[in-house]
């Protein structure tokens, strides 16, 4: 079973409310609609999956399409989580990220198991995601562990 997921180009049919309601189910906090529109809008890329209709899962990026994208607010709805919405939402992420270099993200601490079979690795401040050989540099460099 799938998610159908859309891009940033799909972002004139996005209800915002239902969008905030996601993101304060998956527990990333009550925010203003307005806010959420305005940081979508302002993103790079934009994750919004449906299920039968229903937004059930987001993501969004901002980059400068050249070295680092910073991926946030990655959402699945509760109710909705346990049938690989998430690996689907996440392969298409890094799929879409990499080759734009590293791709850093901030996680509860809960899910950062989650994110680390998608290559994302330990900083002292966050985690990272990029090519193998940028990773064994950072590691050298005593980046990441």
């Amino acid at each position: 079973m799938t998610i159908t997921l859309f891009d940033k180009s799909a972002i004139e049919a996005v209800d915002w409310l239902a969008l905030t309601a996601l993101i304060a189910a998956g527990g990333l906090n009550q925010r203003d609609p307005l806010q959420v529109e305005q940081a979508w809008r302002n993103s790079t890329f934009c994750w919004f999956g449906y299920h039968n209709g229903e937004l059930v899962a987001t993501a969004r990026a901002i980059s400068d399409l050249t070295w680092a994208s910073y991926v946030a607010d990655i959402v699945v709805a509760p109710e909705m989580q346990g049938r690989g919405y998430g690996k689907q939402l996440m392969s298409d992420i890094v799929r879409t990220l990499l080759p734009f270099g590293k791709t850093f993200i901030y996680s509860v601490p809960e899910k950062t198991g989650f994110y680390q079979q998608y290559g994302f690795r330990f900083l002292t401040t966050g985690m990272v995601c990029a090519t193998p050989e940028s990773l064994f540099k950072l590691e050298q460099s005593g980046y990441i562990r």
